[in-house]
């Protein structure tokens, strides 16, 4: 996310923001400077928000777009969606912030409405799949169209692919051949043995120590990583849709 003041031609984000398109909104949307605001907290910018100071709503966007995301993305398996409910979680806040008393953290109560928001839409298409639900027994190519991986499940699986082998290759090789006859090669326990020379107790110990090895490893590279991110022009956009649908209410209000 940006520190520092700036424009951001909508000539740039306007297959993305059609409602801006169709709109008088600005050609040119100026960015709050959050690096001034950086010391102050949620509190405090709630207060100059519900006195009128509606550009800083930014701020308390720029400081939860990343971690609503990722909530609401738990929820939710699909991205546009996800941008969706971001929205109109931002939207409710905005509406409801004069009610915030404080009686729990900012944080707590904005991360509410977003689950909320999130569990509407889900339920909303689970309702939807009840209603629309395939007949089966009739439709032939539903099981072969919902058996079929889509490419971006194919790059997936790839990666996860590559994280898993290169994980492997980093096991002491004792319990790395162990795992690899027992695990992917589904060799049973007394073969892998005579093979080994081992006892089955033993190709037990390396088998449960490997797995152990591997879950630790893999932990901590999924710890170590940065998923789901939701920075940079990803993140001006929802800011840019959500200031332009604000001034619309409170246009409205007038």
């Amino acid at each position: 996310m940006e520190s520092n003041t700036q424009r951001v031609s909508i000539l740039n984000v306007i297959p993305m923001l059609k409602s801006i398109q169709k709109s008088n909104f600005r050609s040119e949307y100026i960015f709050v400077p959050v690096k001034k605001y950086e010391h102050y907290s949620d509190e405090q910018i709630i207060e100059k928000v519900v006195a009128g100071s509606t550009p800083l709503f930014e701020i308390i966007m720029r400081r939860y777009n990343q971690r609503l995301f990722r909530i609401q993305r738990t929820y939710i398996n699909n991205e546009d969606a996800v941008k969706d409910t971001l929205q109109l979680t931002y939207i409710q806040a905005y509406q409801h912030l004069h009610q915030f008393r404080g009686d729990a953290k900012f944080s707590t109560w904005l991360t509410r409405i977003a689950i909320n928001e999130a569990l509407k839409y889900h339920n909303k298409q689970k309702r939807y799949l009840s209603v629309h639900k395939f007949d089966t027994d009739n439709d032939s190519n539903y099981d072969m169209e919902s058996d079929q991986i889509t490419p971006e499940e194919e790059l997936i699986q790839a990666d996860l692919r590559e994280l898993l082998e290169h994980t492997v290759d980093q096991l002491p090789s004792i319990y790395r051949t162990v795992y690899m006859m027992r695990e992917i090669e589904d060799i049973g326990s007394k073969e892998t043995a005579d093979c080994l020379k081992i006892s089955e107790a033993n190709v037990k110990v390396r088998l449960f120590r490997a797995k152990k090895m591997l879950r630790d490893k893999l932990e901590r590279s999924v710890s170590d990583a940065e998923i789901f991110n939701f920075l940079g022009e990803r993140c001006d956009l929802i800011v840019l849709n959500v200031m332009h649908k604000i001034s619309k209410l409170d246009e409205n209000k007038d």
